[in-house]
Order: C-alpha cells, then sequence, then structure tokens
C-alpha cells in the first residue's frame, strides 16, 4: 500500500505542475534575447530569475528564448505551489495533533534560518549589510511579520484550512486601504469598487459556513492587517536612498531571512508567556503527550516521528515556498504573480477538501468563489491603472 506521505507528495507535485504551467502560460510573450548562450550558463543561472532569456545553444538544437524563459518561470511557480501545499498539509497536521499555534508559529520562522545563514556563508547569497539604525527601522517591520505568521497559523488551527484561505484572501483590500491611510496616495476608485465583491463573498461565505468561528475569523483578520501593514510600511522605510538594494544587499529572499530571523526573536518571549518553556522542547510538553496514539484525520496512528516530521517539514516548506514565490516575482509581471498567488488559494482549497475532507456548503463555495474572483478583477484593475498612471507621467 501506498504510504499518506508518498500519496500527498504524488498530488502536491501534480497540482503544482498543473497549475504552474496554467500561470507560466499567461505571460508568453516575453521577449527573448539576441544572444545565445551555452547549456551550462543556464543552468548556472537557473535560480538567477530574469524577464527573458537568451536562446540556449544545446549543440544539435536551439532552445528558442521563449521557451528557455517559460521552463524556468514554470519551474519556480511549479516549486512555489509545490511548497506551499507541503507547508499546508504539514502545518495543518501539526495543529490538529498539538494544538500549540504558537509553537507552530515560532517552526514557521525558526526552522529556515540554518538554510538562510549557509546560503550567506557559502557565498550563494551576498550577506545583507544593515546599520544599527537600519536595524532598528526593521523592527516594526518584523514585529508585523511576526503578528502576520501567528495570526495565520491560529486561522489554520482553528478551523476547516481552505475558509481560512478564503478569509485572508482579503489582504489586499486592507493593503490598499492602509497604502492610502499611511502614504496620502490614493487609487481610482474603480479599484477600490472591486473590492466590495471580495468582502462581500467573504461575508457570504463567512454567514454561510458550516463550521464558522470567531476566533478564526478575528485571527484571520489579525493576519491580513500583519502582512499588509508590513507591505505597506515596508516599501515606506525601504524605499529611502539609504536603503539602496546595492548596498545592503536586500533583494527579496535576504530580506525575507532577515524578517524570519528577528521574528523568531519577537515569537520566543510569546511562545514562553502563553504555552509554557516546555513549548520550546515540545516532546515533554502536555500537549505532546496526549497527542501520541491517537490518529489523525486520515486514521494514521499520531507518533513522535509523525509530529517531528511535520514540525520541520512545515517550516522548512514555509521557507521554501517563499524563497520560490520571491523568484517567480523576479520573473514575471506583479499581474502575473497576482493571478499565480490567486490560483494558490484555489489550489489549497482544493487541496484541503481532498486531504481533509473539510467541506463547504454551496453557500460557501458561492462566497468563496465571489471573493477569489474578486481579488482576480482587483488585480487586473490595480495593474491597468498603474500602467496608465505610469503612461501619463512620460
Amino acid at each position: 500500500l501506498e504510504k499518506p506521505s508518498e500519496s500527498m507528495a504524488r498530488l502536491a507535485l501534480r497540482i503544482a505542475l498543473l497549475a504552474a504551467v496554467v500561470v507560466a502560460c499567461t505571460a508568453l510573450d516575453r521577449p527573448s534575447g539576441a544572444p545565445k548562450q551555452s547549456a551550462g550558463t543556464y543552468l548556472k543561472q537557473f535560480l538567477k530569475p530574469s524577464k527573458s532569456e537568451s536562446p540556449i545553444d544545446a549543440g544539435i538544437v536551439t532552445i528558442p528564448g521563449k521557451a528557455a524563459w517559460a521552463l524556468k518561470t514554470t519551474s519556480y511557480f511549479g516549486l512555489w505551489y509545490f511548497f506551499n501545499i507541503f507547508y499546508n498539509v504539514a502545518n495543518k497536521k501539526a495543529l490538529n495533533a498539538l494544538n500549540l499555534p504558537w509553537l507552530q508559529s515560532l517552526v514557521c520562522v525558526a526552522v529556515g534560518i540554518p538554510y538562510i545563514l549557509a546560503t550567506w556563508q557559502l557565498g550563494v547569497r551576498e550577506k545583507p549589510k544593515l546599520t544599527n539604525q537600519q536595524m532598528k527601522e526593521l523592527l516594526p517591520i518584523v514585529s508585523l511579520h511576526a503578528a502576520g505568521n501567528v495570526g495565520g497559523n491560529v486561522a489554520f488551527g482553528s478551523g476547516a484550512l481552505g475558509f481560512a484561505h478564503v478569509l485572508k484572501s482579503m489582504e489586499p483590500a486592507f493593503t490598499a486601504v492602509f497604502s492610502g491611510l499611511l502614504t496620502g496616495k490614493w487609487q481610482h476608485p474603480f479599484v477600490y469598487a472591486t473590492l466590495v465583491p471580495v468582502m462581500g463573498g467573504v461575508a457570504y461565505a463567512s454567514a454561510s459556513e458550516l463550521n464558522f468561528n470567531m476566533l478564526q475569523f478575528v485571527a484571520a483578520m489579525v493576519s491580513n492587517i500583519g502582512f499588509s501593514l508590513r507591505a505597506v510600511i515596508g516599501k515606506q522605510i525601504m524605499s529611502s536612498d539609504a536603503w539602496d538594494r546595492k548596498v545592503t544587499k536586500l533583494d527579496g529572499p535576504n530580506t525575507f531571512g532577515v524578517l524570519q530571523i528577528g521574528s523568531t526573536l519577537v515569537t520566543i518571549p510569546f511562545v514562553l508567556a502563553l504555552e509554557g518553556w516546555r513549548a520550546l522542547i515540545p516532546n515533554i510538553h502536555p500537549n505532546w503527550k496526549n497527542a501520541i496514539g491517537k490518529l489523525d484525520h486520515a486514521g494514521a496512528m499520531i507518533t513522535p516521528g509523525y509530529l517531528w516530521n511535520n514540525l520541520i517539514m512545515s517550516g522548512m516548506a514555509f521557507q521554501l515556498y517563499y524563497e520560490a514565490a520571491f523568484l517567480a516575482l523576479d520573473a514575471v509581471s506583479p499581474i502575473t504573480h497576482s493571478i499565480g498567488n490567486n490560483i494558490k488559494r484555489i489550489v489549497i482549497v482544493i487541496t484541503s477538501v481532498i486531504i481533509f475532507g473539510q467541506k463547504m456548503s454551496t453557500k460557501g463555495m458561492i462566497g468563496s468563489g465571489i471573493a477569489l474572483g474578486g481579488v482576480f478583477i482587483y488585480s487586473l484593475v490595480t495593474d491597468y491603472f498603474s500602467k496608465k498612471a505610469k503612461g501619463a507621467s512620460k
């Protein structure tokens, strides 16, 4: 018989590849560079995203630049979805078994730190160069990153995984409003009008959700507020000349690495205060002992290995799916990335139904569809008026 972990891996891989191909195909009109490159050069640069690729001289045949770019971009999106599915499934299993959302939040930010440090130490990425003043300026962003992460884990653990992602689809609405309030730069009224179906869909789905609970709703909103404020305030702080990327070395993955390390330090005191010091040594925590010997959603026996595997796998997958998301962001336009993010949420909703059997009512599915569709329209309208504003400024 096939092990549950193996079947989950196969399912995750199939869904990830299918979704990645769909997203990559939305941007196949990318221009290709003129000069050819060797296959060796292409492989060495595979984890360095670009908006276009030169044709590959493979000896017998020449691979067109568009095909080379599509292969690389599809890989980024495939890895993004694959690790995201693994993170959500392993994360949910650990939350269901242990019911320690603060510990799980710490796992998400801390497990990837050895990987982050290794990429800097081995020269895979340049080490960030920050002054003491810049580190102080990062504190609010780090705190918001931690708050968004904790809110998400409480939401994932307190109800259906798929519905939690529907609630978290409201994040663009919070970002749009906070951006206007904090920067004074408001977008076109049509952009805000597209948020009506998002909020209406979430409200309709919430009212008809069979297992709706207020804790999950509030936690998801805390996560949305934390991550949206992180984006807005982070952009404000890091747009000054003092934060020149060439000096600080803070590209997307490095910025995320710094946030992960900082959030670990911020989260530890809350774990100690709310779940006790034993949560830092989880195998001696009472919840760990109570979980051993029970059956999970699929009828699998919960063992110490089961718990360790899901804790470590969720933390590492969290790190890697964000890494892949940054690679995808640098390879495509913002609108294509936004479409990919919407598809990711749909994939997670479907995955949660298949793996955890967490079904939604018909009205809940209708409301969720309206909300996710609204986010998609919001992305298109935002992109349209952004391009229009840039054209007018030239």
